[in-house]
């Protein structure tokens, strides 16, 4: 917004890790924090946009940042064309539709797969269910997909066509993925990242013979849950 010369308040859940929170805040964000749940949270940016007559932008749920975020697929395939299994994290799933979306149609024979921890699976179970279901979601390492999502969110159908499997992880196998990047790769990654990266380490035999690109998508993760991670593997 700073770059754009545009006012505007971004609406984040309680529960927003505090180096997002600390990072927007140094940035001069007009932040507001409302809701345990992502659901309450965009549901109340929708009613105070309505009612203050401004622009509401959702993280998922809007054609163009679904397109927006298809640019990462053609980097992938103009950086390694030889790339078929691509594993990307899952909230509200307008990452994973993006990015499946432009690579199903440059590469029909890629396949996707989308990472969610066990903790919070909303959009695997409404794939599962054949509709976007409700479920509560636990405290989990990967809280940039956290959460419920949108009732006829133009991401749901993207996610069951194009996403050929799933695959779920636990907070042990979040924190042993965030700590495997600091640990070999010197890379601080935030438990979304994790949570592909994970999916991948805990199924590696799965991709032997496959050209893989996992998603790594943040870095922004509290020193309390990286301190977590570092205590629960360091010896």
């Amino acid at each position: 917004m700073q770059t754009l010369g545009i006012k505007g308040t971004i609406f984040a859940p309680n529960y927003i890790s505090p180096a997002k929170k600390a990072t927007l805040e140094r940035l001069g964000a007009n932040l507001c924090l409302h809701g345990d749940d992502c659901l309450d949270t965009e549901t109340e940016g929708r009613r105070t946009a309505k009612e203050k007559d401004m622009h509401y932008i959702s993280p998922y749920n809007d054609i163009d940042v679904v397109a927006g975020q298809g640019t990462i697929g053609l980097e992938i395939l103009e950086d390694r064309p030889e790339i078929d299994t691509v594993l990307v994290a899952v909230g509200g799933g307008g990452l994973i539709a993006g990015i499946a979306g432009f690579l199903k149609h440059a590469k029909p024979g890629i396949k996707i797969i989308g990472c969610q921890p066990e903790l919070s699976k909303v959009m695997y179970e409404s794939v599962g269910a054949g509709h976007i279901i409700y479920e509560e979601s636990g405290d989990t390492l990967s809280d940039a997909t956290a959460g419920a999502v949108e009732e006829n969110s133009v991401t749901f159908e993207l996610c069951r066509d194009y996403v050929d499997s799933w695959i779920l992880v636990s907070e042990a196998d979040i924190a042993k993925a965030v700590y495997f990047m600091l640990q070999h790769h010197h890379k601080v990654v935030e438990g979304a990242a994790g949570t592909a990266i994970a999916a991948f380490m805990k199924n590696a035999t799965q991709f032997k013979d496959h050209h893989v690109a996992i998603v790594s998508c943040g870095a922004n993760i509290s020193m309390e849950k990286l301190k977590m991670v570092i205590d629960m593997h360091y010896k």
